[in-house]
């Protein structure tokens, strides 16, 4: 009869164990939601007009004027001074029409935060050619 109580209480050790193992996969709710995607990236894109692997750095930083925007340096491999503002909410984030690069290139766009990476999609355009790219942005 002991062994049938110890082993059940192995068991229900065992069971709380995995059950316990799953809190760290629930989203703080009173975390911020900007806090995920800043840092340095490596940023993989695929181009309708350069085609794929192009392969650079780029910083996401806090804008401190908007508690809900954030500022990518080297966005679409421009320059780190270059920056593109994107509108967090949650795990996705917008990137309103903007120009870049002394008005020269207007972008716009959409991504997600999803699997401790940062996956985009957003158009180029650079007065003439329409560029439609999608990047993966991995962490440094």
């Amino acid at each position: 009869m002991k062994s049938h109580k110890a082993l059940l209480f192995l068991l229900f050790i065992l069971a709380a164990g995995f059950l316990t193992s799953c809190i760290d996969d629930i989203d703080d709710p009173f975390a911020d939601p900007v806090d995920k995607f800043l840092g340095s990236w490596k940023a993989t894109e695929t181009s309708t007009l350069y085609g794929p692997g192009y392969v650079y750095d780029v910083t996401v930083t806090r804008n401190t004027a908007n508690s809900v925007e954030i500022l990518i340096s080297n966005f679409y491999m421009q320059g780190v001074q270059e920056r593109a503002k994107a509108l967090v909410n949650g795990n996705t984030l917008t990137i309103v029409e903007q120009t870049i690069c002394d008005g020269t290139i207007t972008i716009e766009g959409s991504g997600k935060y999803v699997s401790e990476k940062i996956e985009l999609t957003y158009t180029a355009l650079d007065g003439a050619d329409l560029d439609h790219v999608t990047a993966t942005y991995t962490r440094r």
